[in-house]
């Protein structure tokens, strides 16, 4: 079923949006909330409050691409369940970038610094290679492991490292460029 179709289906409030939904993208929700989530019953109740969290935001919201706004809910979720879970790879993704990021919790200024850093960093990797946007992109978004980025990249977890280091550091070094603070 097309994506427009389930929309649609979302919109006349007709259960078999879940069902069409869950067919087409429960795959692709579990990889992600297991990227984000250790343990696999956490996963399972999680791919439920994501189907549950689509259903009540669709209507009124009305998605351009329906799988973008899956993968987002679902990583979304993920993080919210993923407050009350122990340390995984993802914090460690987030550490490695922490010294990088604004913290639009502090104040209105910071936030709409938050909106203007995230503009700034997607201009940022798209002057990136392919490769280190792929590398950067699954590791600080999707929170994927060094190993795991290298074995589905079929490379070295040195090359990787290495890769995500100098983005890193080219980061930093546009941030200065651009006045921002780090």
């Amino acid at each position: 079923m097309e994506d427009k179709q389930i929309i649609e289906l979302f919109f006349a409030r007709d259960e078999g949006a879940i069902t069409a939904i869950q067919e087409k993208y429960s795959n692709m929700c579990q990889s992600i909330l297991r990227r984000i989530l250790p343990d696999s019953r956490d996963v399972e109740e999680c791919l439920g409050d994501v189907f549950l969290r689509l259903w009540n935001a669709i209507p009124p919201l009305r998605p351009l691409s329906l799988k973008a706004y899956t993968i987002r809910v679902a990583r979304n979720a993920a993080l919210d369940r993923y407050d009350h879970n122990k340390k995984s790879e993802l914090s460690l993704a987030f550490d490695e970038l922490s010294p990088f990021l604004p913290d639009a919790s502090q104040n209105v200024e910071n936030a709409a610094n938050a909106d203007e850093f995230k503009a700034f960093l997607n201009d940022f990797l798209r002057r990136q290679s392919k490769e280190a946007r792929v590398f950067f992109v699954r590791r600080y978004f999707y929170g994927e492991s060094i190993s795991e980025i290298a074995d589905s990249c079929r490379c070295g977890e040195g090359k990787v490292k290495s890769s995500l280091f100098r983005t890193r550091n080219n980061l930093r070094k546009a941030m200065e460029k651009e006045g921002m603070t780090i």
